[in-house]
C-alpha cells in the first residue's frame, strides 16, 4: 500500500483518498461468512463543503464516507 501523508485530523485529504483509489475495502462487522456485498472498491474522492469523502463502489450500491465514518465502518484490504 502507498505510504499516506500523516495527518492528525479527523478528516481525509484529497492525497490520501487518491493513494487509496483501486484498493479493496471490506466492512468490519461481517461475521463468519463471505457475502460479497460487504466488499467494495475505493472508486473516488468528493469534496463537499471542505469535507473529503472517498467514494466507495459495492456490488449494490455507490456509497460515500467521512473519514470517521468509514474507519468505523471498514478497512481497507492491503494484501
Amino acid at each position: 500500500m502507498p505510504s499516506l501523508p500523516h495527518t492528525d485530523s479527523s478528516r481525509f485529504s484529497i492525497s490520501e483518498v487518491v493513494a487509496l483509489i483501486n484498493y479493496t475495502v471490506i466492512k468490519h462487522d461481517r461475521g463468519d461468512q463471505f457475502v460479497p456485498e460487504n466488499l467494495g472498491i475505493i472508486c473516488g474522492v468528493l469534496t463537499l463543503n471542505e469535507e473529503v469523502e472517498v467514494v466507495v463502489k459495492f456490488i449494490d450500491r455507490v456509497s460515500q464516507f467521512t473519514k470517521a465514518e468509514f474507519q468505523r465502518s471498514y478497512r481497507v484490504i492491503q494484501e
